[in-house]
């Protein structure tokens, strides 16, 4: 029996064990990535900046105070994100990459057992040409030229330029909230719906009112930087993130709204990331880099259950890999197939903290042509000690009670705790599928994501 037979035989077989834990009326459901968002980008995190619509749904809701990117690149934490595996098991490494037909999908899941499914993306990363649409019976990546921060002609370094391929490389907040409500209107019920906001991302353009709202907030400034960028500079730049993220919490809200008052049936509400930003942190302003907090720790809002222990904020760190089981078991669905991520739906709902678990994470560069002996980094964290490897540069080792910012490497200090960690990595390495080097991407795939500054 192939895979993908053993995957539908799964999928149907579902349907037997659905009397036994199913709620007595299936929740819609609404689980929502926001692209590039640190945690403490938030007011509920911390941030410098209040954040309406996300500080009200971790008020009413349950806030994961450590959750954790897989990568700090969008494909790869997105695939783990849906299939609630890592990236050596699913195989996704890189932007660019494909989703395997035989991956298991949340959307597959709940399509299977009735619930209507549609996913709405802002990014061409998320292009259905990569499998993203696998289970969604409307998928909707229609992204023009007109709207998009990366559209050919802008004077942005590394901004698309081919129109081949397709018009814009992203879409706003709004026109992905439009076309996200339009189909939650008609939706019947149960629904799922996947959508992902991108405005976070570079080039950092907010809508002008939302830029407005952050000129005067105090931003934490303190040793950032970037080469070859002023302080001045980098000020703004930061200051411009803060507007995108409120201009997508605007929109943020009109699409909870629509999915909250569609109807008295209760809506699980599930917000996210794929990973974060550094902001002049380790001297870099993006992502896609390191593996440091700023890059991988992400917010994670589970809301609007009535079972759920509205105001909780769980502070044992979670992977993104455990928001698949989390949401099932929320529904009332039995679990994916050999899923890396755990549920965290009693701790959702009121228990106790979820048994402590090491974190990993992997960063590769995007080129086809860098090995898994070049350009590759691999973290751990196990309790307040997270470990990086890295194939070309000195290994490290960080106290992140003692030192949030990872700014002093305690690895000559601490040769017995860097021995264990790596011992650690190394069986995590070995207890999933051999780390592999990805398939050749096709020329357009390699030439629009080099034009974007993904491939090194």
């Amino acid at each position: 029996m192939n895979v993908a037979s053993a995957r539908r035989i799964w999928l149907f077989g579902l349907a037997a064990a659905l009397a036994a834990c199913a709620p007595s009326e299936p929740p819609n459901v609404l689980l929502v990535s926001v692209d590039t968002l640190r945690a403490d980008a938030l007011g509920a995190y911390g941030g410098p900046v209040p954040t309406p619509t996300f500080d009200r749904l971790a008020r009413e809701g349950v806030v994961f105070e450590q959750a954790y990117a897989p990568a700090p690149s969008t494909a790869p934490s997105h695939a783990t994100l849906l299939t609630g595996q890592e990236p050596q098991r699913h195989g996704v490494l890189r932007n660019g990459e494909a989703l395997a037909e035989a991956a298991t999908s949340l959307a597959e899941v709940f399509r299977a057992q009735g619930w209507r499914t549609a996913g709405f993306v802002s990014s061409f990363v998320l292009d259905p040409r990569f499998g993203w649409s696998q289970g969604f019976e409307h998928f909707d990546a229609n992204i023009s030229e007109r709207g998009s921060t990366m559209r050919k002609g802008r004077a942005y370094p590394g901004a698309f330029w081919a129109a081949e391929r397709f018009d814009g490389f992203d879409r706003r907040a709004t026109a992905t909230t439009d076309a996200a409500v339009r189909w939650i209107a008609g939706a019947p019920e149960p629904f799922f719906a996947f959508v992902h906001y991108f405005d976070p991302h570079a080039p950092y353009v907010p809508p002008a009112v939302f830029g407005e709202r952050v000129a005067g907030a105090a931003l934490p400034m303190q040793g950032r930087h970037v080469p070859g960028v002023s302080p001045e500079q980098l000020e703004k730049l930061v200051r411009q993130y803060h507007g995108e993220v409120l201009y997508t919490d605007d929109a943020l809200a009109a699409l909870v709204d629509a999915a909250t008052r569609k109807s008295k049936r209760p809506t699980l509400v599930v917000v996210t990331s794929d990973h974060g930003e550094g902001l002049g942190q380790h001297d870099c302003l993006e992502h896609a880099v390191h593996l440091y907090e700023e890059q991988v720790r992400i917010p994670l809002i589970v809301h609007g259950l009535g079972d759920l222990a509205a105001g909780r904020r769980v502070a044992t760190p979670v992977a993104l890999a455990d928001v698949a089981p989390t949401v099932l078991e929320l529904a009332g669905l039995p679990g994916l197939p050999a899923p890396d991520g755990r549920s965290l739906a009693s701790a959702a709902r009121g228990g106790a903290e979820p048994e402590p678990r090491p974190v990993f994470g992997v960063r590769r560069l995007v080129s086809e042509q860098v090995k898994w002996d070049r350009g590759v980094k691999l973290s751990v964290r196990r309790g307040t000690w997270k470990y990086i490897w890295a194939s070309e540069r000195p290994h490290e080792l960080y106290d992140l009670a003692a030192d949030p910012a990872e700014s002093r490497n305690a690895l000559g200090e601490q040769p017995d705790v860097a021995g264990e960690l790596r011992a650690l990595l190394a069986g995590h390495i070995a207890a999933v599928p051999k780390l592999h080097d990805a398939a050749p991407l096709s020329e357009e795939t390699r030439e629009a994501l080099q034009a974007l500054g993904y491939v090194e």
